[in-house]
């Protein structure tokens, strides 16, 4: 009976040692996973945060062409208006000398010959103010859209490279 008792104690060590052995395996197996899970969070965290300070630098950048875009706005008007201001009062100025001379014709048919030709020349200037106008408008149009048109190209390259990264 002394035999049996000591082949059950045996077999007892011998169940114990592989639980342990087993219990240490796994014990190092969740702690490897642990590990990993730990990592691949920390991965996500940082790229999380790359991301984000990636979108505020492209926020920054964007509000920055946005106001180089108002700027550029209201420069753009001043000048329009400048202009303006300047063609008017040449027309203006213009048209007080046309009524004096007018004032100041002979016959009818001098009074007709001066209204023909300052029509004409009043028909000219205002083709020529309506070009000058248009160049100015489209050029204001390019110089506004200019910084939006580039952060534009910015943000597109941006993102084609993150898509083509993954």
């Amino acid at each position: 009976m002394a035999a049996t008792f000591e082949n059950a104690q045996d077999a007892v060590r011998n169940t114990a040692s592989k639980l342990n052995a087993q219990a240490e395996t796994a014990m190092s197996n969740g702690k490897a996973a642990m590990e990993q899970v730990t990592a691949k969070s920390k991965e996500a965290v940082e790229s999380g945060m790359k991301s984000m300070d990636e979108m505020a630098e492209m926020t920054r950048a964007n509000v920055d062409a946005l106001m180089v875009s108002a700027k550029a706005a209201t420069a753009g008007v001043e000048q329009v208006m400048a202009h303006l201001t300047e063609a008017s009062k040449k027309s203006f100025e213009g048209t007080s000398a046309m009524v004096k001379t007018l004032a100041a014709a002979k016959t009818p048919n001098e009074l007709m010959q001066l209204q023909s030709d300052f029509a004409k020349t009043q028909f000219d200037e205002a083709v020529a103010q309506y070009s000058k106008m248009t160049e100015m408008m489209v050029k204001l149009a390019g110089e506004v859209m200019e910084p939006m048109q580039n952060q534009m190209a910015l943000a597109t390259d941006k993102l084609k490279s993150a898509w083509t990264a993954k």
